[in-house]
Formats: structure tokens, sequence, C-alpha cells
């Protein structure tokens, strides 16, 4: 594959921004080559091309990463001290794919039929946006849930009928499914994940993008900094799950194993998926504090997420989590 060529394991880690330049490339031949074959289905087939691209090294960090797991030797909870090269190298594909998509979202042309010269390539901005536009166009005093239906208008923004508790319940179902999904795309098709992950980031890329268009750069800088604090947290749970189910993948896909390496890898998935949704239930808390303007309750549930995280890296809970990985290894 010409992805792997250009970037090896070892570059990736030396140096992951370039992953944020090599997704920004793959989106935009991504975007031409959908157009040009099927312009139609270039919106979701877009997303398709990027996810087969990156599909084959990211299969192939999970292999490694599986392989790390099992030589691991009293070394703390594996996510801490194994898995952050992945959680780094995902955040930079996942960041240049969000700049592309905004990128493209202002500078492509609503239509191309009185196009001259090299500015023909360019496809259509209708076109390679027309799912997000749907996304968007449902979202405003709604939320859209995994299937594209608006949702939560009852729930979350009518003032009559609106309660915090169903509101919060409804945002984490719904981003429940979307990790679900990611994890069953990472345990299928081994990095299958970045297909959600690539569609969050057109979606959230598209955004900006209006916001750009619509106010200045200004808003639309503002607008992306406005998703972080909900933001961070949910697409890190989403990293997360994917990591677990393509751990499991990888270990499967080996089909001969070493002395407990597969209760190594499920008591290891366990807990990667327990971070994953404690991360996701405090990422749907934030995001519910902000829709209801209770900033102190927004507040608080960002510092929880960093608490959390601290957590994880004092010795001594590191400690306790090593000691109950080995007991359910043995």
């Amino acid at each position: 594959m010409v992805l792997e060529s250009l970037t090896s394991m070892k570059n990736a880690e030396k140096h992951p921004i370039s992953l944020f330049f090599i997704a920004f490339i793959v989106t935009t031949g991504a975007m031409i080559l959908s157009f040009k074959t099927f312009p139609q289905s270039s919106s979701v087939l877009t997303i398709a091309f990027i996810a087969l691209t990156f599909m084959p090294i990211l299969h192939s960090l999970m292999l490694r990463e599986e392989e790390n797991e099992i030589s691991e030797n009293d070394v703390p909870f594996a996510f801490i001290a194994t898995h952050f090269n992945v959680i780094h190298i995902y955040s930079w594909i996942f960041i240049g794919l969000i700049a592309a998509f905004g990128f493209w979202s202002v500078a492509l042309p609503e239509s191309n039929a009185d196009c001259t010269g090299l500015g023909c390539m360019l496809p259509e901005r209708g076109a390679i946006f027309s799912e997000q536009t749907k996304v968007h166009s449902g979202i405003t005093g709604n939320f859209v849930n995994i299937t594209g239906n608006a949702i939560g208008s009852t729930e979350c923004f009518n003032e009559n009928t609106k309660s915090f508790a169903k509101c919060f319940e409804l945002i984490f179902v719904n981003n429940f499914w979307v990790m679900g999904f990611a994890i069953l795309f990472s345990l299928i098709w081994g990095a299958g994940a970045i297909f959600i992950l690539g569609w969050q980031a057109s979606v959230i890329g598209l955004f900006i993008g209006l916001e750009i268009q619509s106010n200045s750069l200004t808003a639309g800088a503002l607008r992306a900094v406005s998703f972080l604090p909900h933001g961070i947290p949910e697409i890190l749970a989403y990293f997360i799950a994917a990591i677990a189910g393509g751990i499991i993948s990888a270990a499967i896909s080996k089909q001969q194993f070493k002395k407990n390496e597969m209760k190594i890898v499920i008591v290891d998935t366990v807990l990667l998926l327990a971070l994953a949704t404690i991360t996701l239930f405090i990422a749907a808390f934030i995001e519910t504090a902000s829709i209801f303007n209770q900033s102190e309750l927004a507040i608080a549930g960002i510092m929880g997420f960093f608490a959390l995280y601290i957590i994880l890296y004092i010795p001594g809970v590191r400690y306790k989590l090593n000691k109950f990985r080995k007991e359910h290894q043995a």
C-alpha cells in the first residue's frame, strides 16, 4: 500500500503530525475520486474511500498493539502504559480530517458547470456534503441519531417539556450507539471505526465551514472551540472503544495464541470499554449542562474528566489496576 510506504509505524510515532497532512491530502483525493466516479453518492463514498485508505496502516498498528499487550511485564493499566501512541495517531488523523472537511466546505464551488482549467477538477460542494447538510438542517434545535433522524426537541430544547435528566439520557444513549458501532466496525474490520470517525469529522468540519461562510473566520474558530468541552471526552471515548475492538480483532485474526493471550486481551478490553463508557458519560453530562446553560455543572464535568485521567496516572492506582489484570490473567 502506498500509504503504508509513506507512513511507517516508526515514522507515524516519531512524527505524528505528519498524519494531519496525510489525512488532509487523502480527504481531498477521496472527494475528487468519489465525485468523478459516483457523484450522486460522493458524500458517503468520500468517507468510505478515506476509511479504505487508512484501514491497512491502522490494522497493522492494532496488530502491534495486541503484541505489546501480551509482552507486557509488570506494567500498569494497558491504556495508560501501552495505547497512548494509538490515541495520538488517531487524534492527528481526526484533526486532519476535520481541517480538510472544514476547508473544502468553504472552498468548493456550488457548481462547476461554468468551470475552466484546473477548477473543473473540483467537486461540487452540494454533492460532497449532501448527507452532512441533512444532519446540519436537522440538528437546529435537535440532535441527530445514528440513523440521521432528528431527535431531542422535546427533551432538550422545548421550554415547556425539556428536562435535564431526559436530555442527558438522550445524548448518552445516542452517543453510546455511535460508540457501539465504532466497536463493531473495529471488531469486524480491525480498524473499521475510522469510517465512524470520518463521518463525525465530516459533520464537524461542515459545521465549522458553514459558520465561516455565514459570519467570519473568527466565528468558525469559536465554533470549533465550542465543541471542545464535550467533544474531547466524547471523541476520546470513541478512540478507546475503537482500540478495544481493534485489539480483539487483531487477536482473533492471528488464530494461534500464546499462553493466556486471550485472557489478557479480554481483561484489558473490558477495562478499556469501562473507561470509554465512563468517559462518554462525562461527555454527555458536560454537553447537557451546556445546553441548559448550567456553567457550574459543565465546569464540574470538565474537572471530573481531567481528574479521572490524572487519577489513572497515580502510581497506587496503576499498581492496583495492574494487580487486577494479573489476577484475572492467571
